[in-house]
This record gives structure tokens, sequence and C-alpha cells, in this order.
């Protein structure tokens, strides 16, 4: 039996309604600039491209490339992320969240803060089924284009800010930019300013950047020391000029050092600073190197954590005999 008239109408506007809501609700990728969908957030639409990174600006005035840390799908979008402009280079073909890039090795290195270009898709757009030959009474209705894909820099809201957490801020943005701690003048200075101008973290660590102090520190000695403290070991010519670069491009010391903790090598040190712990207050000793070895490769490996390393040791006729003296 054919519809009638209003129900034909109703449905029309029904099947409106529900193409302008997925018109609305566009497929996306969201990129961030720590591990776990933490800090800063890009979001690139289904159907856009990032050529390079490099155009975008960040909060701090960095730009986004060799930024992104963690990637978070929406819907059924899937991204193209490349090591190099105009998605040359490597390539990673994303389609499921990642939450820390540390994690996919690319030629010897990882893909985290390695991105540089970007394309977004989104699923197969399906085609509309062919109207019916019966002309339908009433006025015809024109279902709008969606709007086009958007790349979008995610600035979250500013809270209200109590004086503890200001005050942490405050002390983080020093450590960050001199490597001290606040002074009480600076200390109340700022946070005031973030408490009651709504100064942002970042807005402290670029007005400190910005005095005396922070411009008549050495780059070479601050990163020679870095080197020394989070690596144990010397700091080579091209560390010395890749990090000379990078504070030029405005990066902090606490950037710096970060960067260095989150290295391959920074995080192999981690490792055995673990392992070699674990051993002294579970067995009273160093590691011997094939323990070494065995409890770093899987930790590397298979993700054996410090409780399980732990645990390990005390089942072992070692922590036993150790145990009945």
């Amino acid at each position: 039996m054919p519809l009638r008239a209003p129900l034909r109408h109703l449905c029309c506007l029904l099947l409106v309604l529900v193409l302008l809501a997925r018109a609305g609700a566009a497929e996306a990728v969201v990129f961030f600039t720590e591990p776990n969908f933490q800090g800063e957030a890009l979001r690139v639409e289904a159907g856009a491209t990032v050529e390079d990174l490099a155009t975008l600006r960040r909060a701090n005035q960095q730009s986004w490339r060799g930024a992104i840390s963690s990637v978070r799908i929406e819907g059924a979008a899937r991204a193209t992320v490349a090591s190099a402009p105009g998605l040359r280079g490597e390539r990673l073909e994303l389609a499921a969240d990642v939450p820390d890039l540390f994690a996919l090795s690319r030629a010897g290195q990882t893909w985290d803060r390695a991105i540089v270009s970007i394309q977004v898709a989104g699923p197969s757009s399906v085609a509309p089924a062919p109207a019916s030959p019966e002309r339908l009474p009433g006025p015809v209705i024109v279902v709008p284009p969606p709007p086009p894909p958007r790349v979008v820099v995610v600035e979250p809201p500013r809270p209200r800010i109590d004086r503890r957490t200001a005050e942490r801020m405050v002390e983080h943005a020093y450590r960050e930019v001199l490597d001290r701690a606040a002074d009480p003048t600076g200390l109340r200075t700022y946070r005031d300013r973030v408490m009651q101008e709504g100064w942002s973290q970042q807005e402290v660590i670029q007005q400190l950047q910005r005095s005396p102090e922070a411009r008549a520190v050495q780059p070479e000695a601050a990163i020679r020391r870095m080197y020394r403290e989070v690596l144990g070991r010397e700091a080579d010519p091209a560390g010395v000029a890749h990090y000379r670069g990078k504070w030029r491009e405005g990066w902090t010391q606490g950037q710096i050092r970060e960067d260095l903790r989150r290295s391959q090598e920074g995080r192999g040190r981690n490792v055995r600073e673990i392992i070699i712990r674990a051993y002294r207050d579970v067995l009273g000793r160093d590691p011997d190197p094939a323990g070494l070895a065995n409890y770093e490769r899987q930790m590397r490996e298979k993700g054996l954590t410090e409780r399980d390393l732990r645990r390990a040791l005390m089942s072992g006729d070692e922590y036993r005999q150790r145990q009945r003296r």
C-alpha cells in the first residue's frame, strides 16, 4: 500500500535530520603533545590534510612539527602520518588509538614526536538511493552539503585556580626555565597573575624566558649539565648542536631534560636503574650481567613492570635462602 502524503513528508523530514546530524558529527583524529592523550590537542577532521605541521602554532608559539606523542581516533576516521612534509618520508597508517607513539618503531627509532605531516580520511560515503519516479506532493527539501573539514588547535578552557595549585604552577615554571626554585617575590607575583588574571603556566614560562636571568644562561653549559644528570655521560657534539637549535626555537631547560629522558638512551638507563634498585632491595646485591640482560629484555619487549620484577626475584631460591638466614 503506498504511503500517504503526510507520512511521506514525515519520512523525508526524518531522513534530512539524520543526514544533517551525520554532517555535523564529523569524523576526526585528535593528536596530543603528551602520552595518554594529555597536553595540547590538535583536531584534524576527515578530509583534511596538513602538509607541514610547522605551519601550525601551539600555545607556546612553537610549531606542531615533532610535537605529537599520542593519537585518539574519533568515529571511523583513520589517519596517515609521515616523517617529512607533504606526506613524504616514512609513513604510518593509524586506525586505532595510540596512547604512546614511543611504542611504535620506525627504522631503528620511534614515532614519538616524529610526525611532520598528516592526512585524515573518513568512512567511504554511500551514494543515496535513486528517487522514485513518482513525484511527491509538497515542497522539495534540499539537504545542504556538509561543511568543509577543519584543522583545529583545541584550546582548553581556563579553570579557576586555587592558591596551592597556582603556586605549584609557578614553581614548575621556574624549574622549567631557570632550573631553580621560585624566590618569594617571584612566587607571589606570578601566583597572583595566575589566580587573578587567568595566566596559564605557559604564559608564566614565556614571561620567565624574557627575564634577564634566563637570557644570561649559557645554552651549551646547561645542555652539557643536563646530559650528565639525565644520561650520566658527557654530551656528544651532535647532541649539543641539536639542542642548541631547540634552545633557539624556544625550548626550555625542562623540555630538553624531558626529551633526554624520553629518548631511547634515556629510557634504557631508567630501565637499568629500576632493575638495579630491585636487586638491591630484594636480594641485597647488584644484578649479575645475565640477570640484568634478561630482565632488561623482558621490560622492553614484554612489558614487565617493576612490581612483576620484584615478584619474580622474591619467588626465586636466592631470596628464600636469604630469608632463612
